[in-house]
C-alpha cells in the first residue's frame, strides 16, 4: 500500500531540476522525447510533507 501524508506541491527551481530531470528520466526515458517535441517547459513538481 502507498504511503498517504499531508503535502504541499511545488514547482523545483532551476537550480534542483537538473537532477531531478536526470532521476526521472533514468526510470521513464520518454520524458526526454516528449521535452525534445514540445515548446513550453515542462515543470517538476515536488511534494513536501507538511
Amino acid at each position: 500500500m502507498a504511503d498517504r501524508f499531508k503535502a504541499r506541491a511545488r514547482t523545483a527551481t532551476v537550480a534542483e531540476k537538473p537532477a531531478l530531470w536526470k532521476t526521472m528520466t533514468a526510470i521513464w526515458p520518454p520524458y526526454d522525447d516528449y521535452q525534445k517535441r514540445t515548446a513550453r517547459e515542462i515543470p517538476l513538481v515536488i511534494l513536501e510533507r507538511i
